[in-house]
């Protein structure tokens, strides 16, 4: 796969220094707060709200349970204050290794630990299990059990406080020189002067032993299962990060564990942050419902020099499968300075560029000195990107990489027969050959064959899919024998058979074509996966269609009526230059013996979506029409759209999806829909230049496209007190 370009406007130089004037619509791309000390109270919550962050995140990995919840508690005021809606991500703390120390709480209930130690260039320094050792210079006691055994001689160690850039002086490089016992003797390759909470990174040289790192650590610590428990009885959570992410079967494994708690509607963000999420990142792409690219750790554990092409390929990757992609560590040193370096900006401007949905901020709003300040800053770096992306181009790279995904499934059902599934295929911007400085043996990656909580031996899984989606063809790993058909669709299928994937994004076709042929060889007890898979290809449709309309008629707003997400994730896969109001109508469902209104979490989770612009209707608001007349209103007070534009609506109609373009009156705060006559006009797609043409999925765009998929739930009068 190649790199997308990015082409500019020819403006001349000077008018680029031309100040900036007022932004037509909120930014694009979401900016995801950590938050922390530096904004935990209410009016730094509002502040934030009113700055433009889109989802606070609630770090596990440091803070007692207390105190996360008080700051839950805050936000629940600044939200209703602000009356914006905010997403809650919890982030967990997973196989993330650290030093053990001694700590206060502080006033706040802030863990603080007392005083810090130097180590100078070239010092043994002792890293040990022993669990009665105390913290020193020379001394640190690591919370894995079973480290002495993980590390060989040569291997390099990272040290350093939670959430530092790595260039600072609380940042520890060791090389260990020999393993006694428990104890890791290392050297020192720098000065530093530790403090706070000290994580461990850990560098095999080991190419092998780099895929079966940590692989004993269960998924989820004690500490997040109790948090996690006691946080949703109390508060509502959208998004859980999983840390240290392996493969598909590490988020398999927390879908389950969040499912038996009752939080089927939570959402999971796979955090990639070593090679072996590289090599297995077809599979998690495929069961996450997005991905953050956690830089700090990846940065580590990857060559210096692979790092823009790891970036720029996972973006790409998520964006041709339509999941929500996050980027962190961007202006590190904005934690404690008001501006930030010009290699920051310039890094966030080309993470835009490339097409990241989100941004997370970390440090800079848990401790930093200027939380709100960085979260301004940010947004204003992100518009100005958004001006100069290539949507169009965009676009057609995304159809374009289809047809060849296209393509190269047909040569495979041609090829390939089920009984022989473990001949090479042609890798096609295959993750494992730019993550490190030396390709891996066979350019293969591990996948758990254990369970979810507890992991043991690996295969491998190749990676040729153009898409990111799993491809059907593997090869052997090193010394190992390819996985058959029988253990491939094991990996994929939940209880019944129904392959695991996400609500948002596309269906990858790899896996539909798999669930297929295992219904060819089953006979009867197949599951019914063509009508499913032939919806979702028909949703692409929809999605590709309204985007390639809005861009024809220029018009000013898309507004997609949404009950699962899938849908509106798909119109925001295409990138269109204007804003999608996503309309969101809460319904009510049965669960065992309550009956609980479903919606609000949705609305909130479409906020880490690039371009996307929730809006919660009330159950009950009436006909689709009433519903479009109200969302154009809100959207015009909100200026998303002005007088005589043109707005293409994604609406549910009789259990069918339905694309129509309305346009707005003179005044611009109602939609006219009488067909040539003096009130107004709707807009024939079939006379635009260029939607004739067939869609990647061999749909031909029409002026009414109704399709057989996610409808709009049915709505229910609203409940009498």
């Amino acid at each position: 796969m190649k790199a997308k370009l990015h082409f500019l406007e020819q403006d001349d130089v000077p008018s680029i220094l031309n100040p900036a004037g007022p932004t037509p619509h909120i930014a694009g791309t979401k900016i995801i707060a950590t938050i922390g000390p530096a904004c935990h109270e209410v009016d730094q919550l509002v502040e934030l709200l009113e700055c433009g962050m889109s989802c606070a995140r609630i770090d596990l990995t440091w803070g007692p349970v207390e105190y996360h919840k008080k700051s839950l508690h805050n936000l629940q005021i600044a939200i209703k204050q602000t009356r914006r809606l905010c997403a809650v991500l919890l982030d967990t703390l997973g196989r993330e290794l650290m030093i053990r120390r001694s700590y206060t709480l502080d006033e706040r209930g802030w863990p603080k630990h007392e005083g810090a130690f130097d180590v100078k260039r070239g010092a043994e320094v002792v890293v040990t299990t022993d669990i009665n050792a105390v913290a020193s210079s020379s001394c640190l006691p690591i919370t894995y059990p079973n480290f002495h055994n993980l590390v060989n001689i040569g291997d390099t160690l990272f040290i350093g406080r939670y959430l530092v850039s790595g260039a600072d002086d609380s940042s520890l490089y060791l090389e260990v020189k020999s393993v006694e016992g428990n104890n890791v003797k290392c050297t020192a390759q720098n000065d530093a002067v530790l403090d706070g909470l000290l994580t461990v990174t850990h560098h095999s040289a080991n190419e092998e032993n780099r895929m079966s790192m940590q692989a004993d650590l269960p998924l989820l610590s004690e500490h997040d299962v109790h948090a996690i428990r006691d946080i949703t009885t109390q508060f509502e959570v959208d998004f859980v990060a999983l840390t240290f992410t392996r493969d598909g079967e590490d988020v398999d494994g927390l879908r389950d564990f969040l499912d038996k708690l009752g939080l089927e509607q939570t959402k999971i963000l796979a955090k990639v942050e070593n090679q072996a999420a590289l090599y297995n990142f077809a599979g998690i792409a495929t069961a996450a419902d997005g991905v953050i690219i956690s830089r700090g750790n990846l940065g580590l554990d990857v060559a210096p020099e692979k790092m823009a092409r790891v970036q720029k390929e996972v973006i790409s990757k998520c964006n041709l499968l339509g999941k929500p992609v996050i980027i962190t560590r961007v202006v590190d040193t904005m934690a404690t300075a008001p501006r930030p370096t010009r290699a920051e900006a310039t890094d966030v401007a080309n993470a835009v560029l490339d097409g990241t949905d989100g941004v997370l901020l970390g440090a800079e709003t848990l401790r930093g000195k200027y939380p709100a300040i960085t979260v301004k800053t940010v947004l204003a770096i992100c518009r100005q990107a958004e001006e100069v992306f290539d949507y169009s181009g965009h676009f057609e790279w995304l159809t374009l990489q289809g047809e060849m995904d296209d393509k190269a499934m047909t040569r495979r059902k041609r090829t390939t027969s089920d009984e022989d599934l473990t001949v090479d295929s042609p890798a096609s911007g295959h993750l494992s050959t730019i993550q490190s400085g030396v390709v891996a043996p066979g350019q293969q990656g591990p996948i758990s064959t254990g369970s979810p909580l507890s992991r043991g031996t690996r295969t491998s899984l190749d990676l040729a899919d153009s898409s990111g989606s799993l491809p059907p063809l593997h090869k052997a790993p090193p010394g190992g024998k390819a996985p058959g058909q029988a253990a491939v669709v094991s990996m994929q299928a939940r209880a019944g058979g129904m392959p695991k994937v996400s609500s948002f994004g596309s269906l990858p076709r790899s896996l539909s074509d798999q669930s297929m042929r295992k219904r060819s060889m089953d006979g009867d007890r197949g599951l019914p996966v063509q009508p499913f898979t032939s919806q979702i290809d028909k949703a692409e449709s929809i999605a590709s269609t309204a985007v390639r309309t809005a861009d024809k008629i220029n018009a000013g707003l898309i507004i997609v009526y949404a009950s699962s997400g899938r849908t509106a994730s798909l119109v925001a896969k295409y990138r269109p230059k204007m804003p999608i109001l996503t309309l969101v109508v809460p319904h009510l469902k049965s669960s065992a013996l309550k009956w609980e209104l479903q919606g609000r979490s949705l609305a909130r989770q479409c906020l880490i979506m690039r371009g996307v612009v929730p809006m919660l209707a009330a159950p009950g608001a009436g006909t689709n029409d009433h519903m479009l007349q109200e969302a154009v209103l809100a959207a015009t007070k909100r200026g998303l759209v002005h007088a005589h534009d043109h707005v293409v609506c994604v609406m549910s109609i009789k259990d069918s999806l339905v694309v129509k373009v309305v346009t707005m009156d003179s005044i611009g705060t109602r939609c006219m829909r009488h067909t040539n006559s003096a009130q107004g006009s709707e807009v024939d797609l079939s006379k635009i230049s260029g939607l004739a043409e067939m869609s990647k999925s061999g749909a031909v765009l029409a002026p009414e496209i109704k399709l057989d998929t996610e409808p709009i739930p049915p709505r229910v009068p609203a409940l009498k007190a």
